[in-house]
C-alpha cells in the first residue's frame, strides 16, 4: 500500500476509535481490503506516534491529543489577535485555510470576552490536537459569565434571574454586558461554527446543541469555554455568517432551541412567552426549534403568537420540529409561517 493510502487508512482507523466503534478492526479490514495483521500494524504505528493509547476494556484504545497550554496576564497582554498570531496560529499552520480562518475568528472572539468582560487576573488557553480534530479551551478565574449576566440584569432592571435564565439569554445572540462597545454576537456565531461548543461557569452549562448537563459536575469558579472542530471541516466562515447577517441590515436572523431555552421544561406561562419575546425583539427572522417539547401551555402560545404578534409585526417566526398536535395548537393561537 502506498504511503498516501496508508495515511488514509490510519485516519479511518483513528476515526473509528474516536467514535468508539468496537468493530474498528473489522471495519478497517473491509474498507481497505487489508488483513487483520495489517490493521494491527497500523495500530502499532499509531501507538508509537502517541496518537492512540491502549486502555483495555470493551473499547481497548483511546485517541490521544497533543496539548499545549499558555497563560495570559490580562493586565499586561490585551491584544487577542497578537496572542493568536504568536502562540496559537503556528500550532494550526498545517490545517486547511478555511479551518484556520474559523479558528482565528473563534479564538480571538472568546479570548476578547475573557479579556474585557470577565474581570479575571489570569486566563489559560489550552490547544489540544490530533490528526482528526482540534480542541481549544479558554479558561479564566473571573466573575463567571452567568454570574456577570445576573449582576447586569439586576442592575439594569432590578430583576433577579437564575443562572439557567442567564444562560438562556445567550441562545439568540445579541446579548452583551457592554452594549456601547460590543454587539454580543461572538458566542452565537462561534457556537455555529464549531462541531462542539460549551461554556461552563459554576455548575451551569451552556451549549446550543442539546448536550446533557454532567451529573455532580465540579464547580468551576470563573468561565471555561471549550470549542472543537474537525481538522478537515468544509465549513466556511463567510457562509455561516451569511445565514444570519443581511449585508445592509446586519444581524437579523436567529435560532433558538426552545427546550434548551427553558431548561428542559415545557413553557406554560405568559411571562415565559414575554421572556422569549424580549430576546427576539431585535430580529426580523427567528427559527424556534421545538425538538423535545411535547406540549406548551395555552397562555404561553396565546401570548407569543397573538399578543406579541401585534407588538412585533415585522418579525417572521418559523417553527421547526414541532409535533403535529403541537403545531396545530400553535396555529389555533395565531401562528403563521409568514409574519408573526
Amino acid at each position: 500500500m502506498k504511503k498516501s493510502e496508508r495515511l488514509i487508512a490510519e485516519k479511518f482507523l483513528l476515526q473509528c476509535i474516536s467514535d468508539e466503534e468496537k468493530d474498528f478492526v473489522e471495519r478497517t479490514m473491509e474498507k481497505f481490503g487489508v488483513s487483520k495483521s495489517t490493521v494491527y500494524n497500523y495500530l502499532t504505528t499509531l501507538q508509537n506516534n502517541g496518537e492512540v493509547e491502549r486502555v483495555g476494556g470493551s473499547m481497548p484504545y483511546r485517541v490521544c491529543y497533543k496539548t499545549t497550554r499558555f497563560t495570559i496576564d490580562p493586565a499586561r497582554d490585551r491584544s487577542e489577535d497578537r496572542f493568536f498570531a504568536r502562540d496559537v496560529a503556528p500550532l494550526l499552520a498545517d490545517l486547511p485555510a478555511n479551518v484556520q480562518k474559523i479558528w482565528r475568528y473563534a479564538f480571538t472572539a472568546m479570548l476578547n470576552n475573557a479579556l474585557e468582560h470577565s474581570r479575571a487576573t489570569a486566563i489559560v488557553c489550552v490547544v489540544s490536537r490530533n490528526r482528526l480534530s482540534t480542541i481549544i479551551g479558554v479558561l479564566d478565574n473571573g466573575t463567571g459569565i452567568f454570574r456577570r449576566i445576573q449582576q447586569d440584569v439586576r442592575e439594569s432592571t432590578g430583576d433577579g434571574i437564575t443562572s439557567a435564565e442567564a444562560a438562556a439569554l445567550l441562545f439568540a445572540g445579541g446579548y452583551t454586558s457592554a452594549p456601547d462597545t460590543h454587539a454580543g454576537q461572538g458566542i452565537f456565531f462561534v457556537s455555529r461554527l464549531m462541531d462542539h461548543f460549551a461554556i461552563r461557569s459554576e455548575q451551569q452549562l451552556f451549549t446550543p446543541n442539546g448536550e446533557d448537563e454532567e451529573e455532580n459536575a465540579d464547580r468551576f469558579r470563573g468561565t471555561a469555554v471549550q470549542m472543537a472542530l474537525a481538522n478537515d471541516s468544509t465549513r466556511e466562515l463567510a457562509e455561516v455568517m451569511a445565514k444570519y447577517i443581511d449585508p445592509e441590515a446586519g444581524f437579523i436572523r436567529t435560532e433558538i432551541p426552545v427546550a434548551r431555552f427553558f431548561g428542559g421544561e415545557f413553557p406554560i406561562s405568559r411571562s415565559e412567552a414575554r421572556r422569549l419575546g424580549e430576546v427576539l425583539s431585535d430580529f426580523r427572522e427567528a427559527e424556534l426549534d421545538f425538538t423535545g417539547v411535547e406540549e406548551v401551555g395555552p397562555d404561553f402560545a396565546h401570548e407569543l403568537f397573538t399578543v406579541l404578534a401585534a407588538q412585533m409585526p415585522t418579525l417572521r417566526i418559523e417553527v421547526t420540529n414541532a409535533t403535529p398536535a403541537l403545531e396545530a395548537m400553535l396555529r389555533r393561537c395565531g401562528y403563521r409561517t409568514t409574519l408573526l
